[in-house]
């Protein structure tokens, strides 16, 4: 059956705009506006994501609450037969995000984070594309609930570790050739990891941070349906791949903050995703997925206006992890490039960050994928995405 059924592959879609992948980077509206050069900085509730190290910098309890928007565009110009293009259908994607810290004493922080780093979807159209053989739909959602506690171990240096919790819901569509109907697979799973940080104020100018999340092992169980195929409960096994980001600010003078960020995805944990019968073990379906591990390079600023206002921008280069060999319209990826501006505005003890950031992928032209017995995934392919963002913070 081949990669009839590739059911963790319904992770890897277009729609995810953040970083390579199907990772989404983009977990706040202020970071989101400093192009997620984020973790040297993480001055806001947002810390419990970006670096929970610096909640023991923030005075009494800090609540957020927002999303940052995805609206992918992507086409499809087929070079072989065909010459039509194919688009996926254009949707918006609401991905949340919620914090809330809480500084115990001088010493100690805790923190809660509800967010989806992962997701988002693809939908080609069923009956003209020239992929539609290979993937139809794919759409999931993925949320991750982490808490984390932090310790203040001397004047400049404070560290964190804390756990996450994911929760995976995934629907896939294929049309198989034969059969000329869908084939439909859905299902859903939990994982664990945990997560560390460390933030350093090396002087009044210099600030360093670093965050890790550790890789999270996901077991899928859901359900198979088609004619003529199997069809019943199935099972696989998911590892989304642990990140690691480390980054500087330098605040310039009194008004003007620069950071830069280094941020590392392991994506060697999606090597092959393998179907299984739930009831006894039986394989149904090996895909080989093969992806390598990548960086994504980000700077920011920020600058005061005033008391109330701040500016904010950004930029980052993010490579993407998906080879030639394994290319597939479930995650048609590209290295990419992103702009990003914001503002932020404070009255009393209320704040409103808005941003926004428009990503361009490079064109890729795939030519020998694996994936892809009857060239109908060779051609061009052209994508962007609008991410504008809103998050709303109260200070107690």
């Amino acid at each position: 059956m081949g990669n009839i059924v590739i059911f963790a592959a319904a992770l890897a879609m277009a729609g995810n705009a953040g970083a390579a992948g199907f990772r989404l980077a983009e977990q706040d509206a202020k970071a989101n506006g400093m192009g997620n050069a984020f973790t040297a900085v993480a001055d806001n509730a947002a810390a419990v994501w970006y670096n929970p190290a610096a909640m023991t910098r923030m005075d009494g309890m800090n609540v957020e609450l927002g999303s940052v928007l995805v609206i992918p565009s992507m086409d499809h110009q087929n070079e072989v037969g065909s010459t039509s293009i194919d688009r996926i259908e254009n949707k918006t994607h609401l991905p949340p995000h919620f914090y809330a810290t809480r500084k115990i004493n001088q010493k100690f922080a805790i923190g809660l984070g509800v967010n989806a780093p992962f997701g988002l979807s693809t939908k080609w159209d069923s009956v003209t594309a020239n992929t539609r053989y290979t993937a139809t739909e794919s759409e999931v959602q993925s949320i991750n609930y982490n808490l984390s506690g932090a310790y203040n171990a001397t004047e400049k240096l404070s560290v964190a570790a804390g756990v996450n919790y994911a929760m995976v819901d995934a629907t896939l569509n294929k049309r198989h050739p034969a059969l000329a109907q869908d084939i439909t697979l859905e299902g859903d799973g939990t994982g664990t990891g945990y997560n560390v940080a460390v933030m350093y104020k090396h002087s009044d100018k210099w600030n360093f941070g670093a965050n890790y999340h550790s890789a999270v092992k996901v077991e899928l169980e859901g359900d198979m349906a088609a004619t003529g195929v199997y069809t019943g409960p199935v099972k696989t096994e998911l590892t989304l791949p642990d990140t690691l980001q480390i980054g500087a600010a330098y605040q310039y003078d009194a008004d003007w903050l620069l950071t830069a960020e280094a941020d590392y995805t392991n994506w060697t944990t999606y090597r092959n995703v393998i179907i299984q019968k739930q009831a006894d073990s039986t394989v149904v379906s090996t895909d080989i997925k093969n992806w390598k591990s990548v960086w994504a390079f980000r700077l920011g600023t920020e600058y005061k206006v005033s008391d109330a206002w701040k500016a904010r921008a950004g930029v980052f280069y993010d490579i993407n992890p998906v080879t030639e060999k394994r290319f597939e319209t479930r995650m048609p990826d590209s290295d990419r490039m992103a702009w990003s501006i914001g503002a932020g505005y404070t009255r009393g003890d209320i704040t409103v960050d808005a941003s926004y950031t428009y990503l361009k992928f490079l064109e890729r032209e795939v030519n020998d994928s694996l994936q892809d017995s009857a060239n109908q995934l060779n051609g061009k392919y052209n994508a962007s995405a609008m991410l504008p963002a809103v998050t709303v913070s109260y200070k107690f």
